[in-house]
């Protein structure tokens, strides 16, 4: 039979007060939704330009806010809100309009599926669960550099193309040494799973047993990411702004959006995979724990931009295909060895699954 209009009513009530709905919901706009990802963007950025003026003796963000500057990020974006957008005649405007849109969705969807620790037995705080989530996550890191390829193209600009040809070479050159080295990692876990990932490491670190694994990954998701001493693609003094030349107002914001949060997504990969995620001492909760490790991975990526001089395209090449994928290579056959050879030994240092 089907269905009254009472009915469904009454079930689509019951489906917007059930719990579930509600987990879904605090999840989607406070946790790791909408607001923790504007809170973290506000104080990353702000955070970010404080610590490059104090290298750089100076004072940075200041006036805006009534802490040290603290709401400039938010001066700035309403700025960007204002500004005109301005497409090229001769650019692909379907292309150059979709990019910024697909950079953003692309970056919110891969933290959607980031378990962020234990809340309750069997029961980890994430948005959408998935068994493969390492998979998609990667999946979604990976994707972000083709966007920015395809924009800097559309733009149909020569600084927007030799910037999009950059990230191409860049993201050949990195993609390898990065996924070998989490091959390493999934052998000792036994799975996809970043909750069984993290799991395994309840007796000790990833980063211990994989230390040239960490090294390699490290680098290579900053290479992803852009950032330096790998910030080829955009290069200011060399090439203007690379592919995001041509882009301006909400446009740029989007990039410039998805640019932290990809870096906040990394940070909790790095994490997750090496630094024993959300597990730690008991009196903070794990969630926490997870917080404060993966916010000690951004303030090290960020002070690569203060510390470190860009790379020429042929340094960045090279130690992407002669540095790094030895080391990777290397790290994974240790590690078949040791998974094959003395597996008791292994079981002692790694947690149940």
């Amino acid at each position: 039979m089907p269905l009254t209009f009472e009915q469904l009513w009454s079930l689509l009530w019951a489906f917007i007060f059930s719990r579930q709905f509600l987990d879904l919901v605090v999840k989607v706009v406070v946790f790791p939704g909408v607001i923790y990802m504007s809170f973290f963007l506000i104080i990353i950025i702000w955070f970010e330009r404080k610590f490059l003026a104090r290298v750089h003796l100076r004072i940075g963000p200041f006036h805006v806010g009534p802490v040290m500057g603290l709401l400039q990020p938010i001066a700035d974006f309403i700025k960007l809100l204002g500004k005109e957008i301005v497409v090229p005649d001769k650019a692909n405007k379907f292309l150059y309009n979709l990019a910024p849109i697909a950079v953003v969705t692309v970056s919110a969807m891969s933290l959607a599926v980031i378990p962020f620790g234990w809340v309750a037995p069997n029961v980890n705080w994430v948005v959408y669960y998935t068994p493969l989530n390492l998979l998609v996550v990667l999946v979604f890191l990976t994707i972000r550099p083709f966007i920015i390829i395809g924009g800097g193209w559309a733009s149909n600009n020569k600084y927007s193309t030799f910037g999009a040809l950059r990230t191409a070479f860049q993201l050949l050159a990195y993609e390898v040494p990065l996924i070998i080295a989490v091959a390493g990692v999934i052998m000792l876990s036994g799975s996809f799973d970043l909750i069984q990932i993290v799991d395994r490491q309840s007796k000790i670190w990833f980063i211990w047993l994989q230390p040239i694994g960490f090294i390699v990954f490290f680098l290579a998701t900053m290479a992803e990411l852009g950032r330096r001493p790998f910030d080829i693609p955009t290069a200011e003094q060399e090439i203007v702004f690379g592919w995001g030349t041509e882009y301006s107002g909400i446009q740029f914001m989007c990039f410039m959006m998805a640019e932290y949060v990809q870096l906040c997504v990394a940070s909790l990969l790095v994490a997750a995979l090496y630094l024993g995620g959300w597990i730690g001492p008991g009196f903070l909760p794990p969630i926490v724990w997870f917080i404060i490790k993966s916010v000690i991975v951004v303030v090290l990526m960020i002070m690569g931009r203060a510390t470190f001089p860009r790379l020429r395209i042929d340094q960045l090449l090279d130690a992407g295909w002669m540095t790094l994928i030895p080391l990777a290579l290397i790290q994974v056959f240790a590690t078949i060895i040791v998974v094959q050879v003395w597996p008791g030994i292994l079981g002692q240092f790694i947690g149940q699954r």
